[in-house]
């Protein structure tokens, strides 16, 4: 058995939760083989395919660090379990249909504070997408694309993705983050990965993060950001009502 003091480090793990993505796969492991090194480990969680999945998974081993194929409750689920066996200092989520991009490896020298949650940018609907979250208000209106978030290791000591939420809970967890003192985040103009169109988010409804928005936003937001969310939805009138009775 080998000796788990002596088990490899490293400063990144990328993390892919898959599930019958036979045709999208094979795109995202050419990618990461293209930036594969010492500092970044590879973990693939499969949650039991059907179709030819597994097989691409065994034909590219020699880039996957670790690999798991077995049943799940969802993607967060799947998620939170390769959190608990990642070894590096910072996770960086990416989709079966997704891939690294150019700038991946020029962000990796910039992560440095494990209280900081670092982020970039992603190419979506043919456009780059994400630029930097200047305020709280910002937040309500739009979520950090997850594929260009770096989460220090630190983050999963104290959280973990809420299952209940089944395609926002990573919107969920940015807001408890913003709202954190513990925790700051840092912006750089870094392009991380492509994003494609047409994955599981594009299709899912979260009807429960819907309904939890508003609160979400009064806890982990500043007033101002609030009011300013409820006044674009409700209207002036409304939104004081709102306020000085709920």
């Amino acid at each position: 058995m080998a000796d788990p003091q002596k088990a490899p480090t490293f400063k990144v793990t990328v993390i892919t939760v898959v599930r019958n993505a036979e045709k999208v796969i094979q795109a995202l492991f050419n990618s990461v083989r293209q930036f594969k090194t010492s500092e970044v480990e590879f973990i693939v969680l499969d949650g039991a395919s059907t179709d030819n999945t597994v097989n691409l998974i065994k034909q590219n081993e020699d880039i996957i660090d670790t690999w798991i194929s077995e049943p799940d409750k969802g993607i967060y689920d799947a998620m939170n379990k390769a959190v608990n066996i990642a070894r590096g200092q910072y996770f960086l989520f990416m989709g079966a249909d997704d891939q690294l991009l150019e700038d991946f490896p020029q962000i990796i020298p910039l992560l440095k504070d494990d209280h900081t949650v670092y982020y970039g940018k992603v190419f979506f609907h043919s456009a780059v997408y994400t630029k930097e979250i200047e305020n709280d208000y910002r937040l309500t209106k739009t979520n950090i694309c997850h594929q260009a978030i770096f989460y220090p290791k630190s983050v999963f000591e104290k959280y973990s993705y809420e299952t209940q939420y089944v395609k926002c809970a990573d919107y969920v967890l940015n807001l408890k983050l913003w709202g954190d003192p513990d925790f700051k985040f840092e912006y750089h103009d870094c392009l991380i990965a492509n994003f494609p169109e047409g994955g599981f988010s594009t299709h899912t409804e979260d009807v429960l993060f819907e309904q939890a928005k508003p609160q979400l936003f009064k806890q982990n937001l500043n007033g101002s950001a609030y009011f300013h969310y409820l006044y674009k939805k409700q209207g002036l009138v409304k939104a004081l009502k709102q306020l000085l009775f709920n």
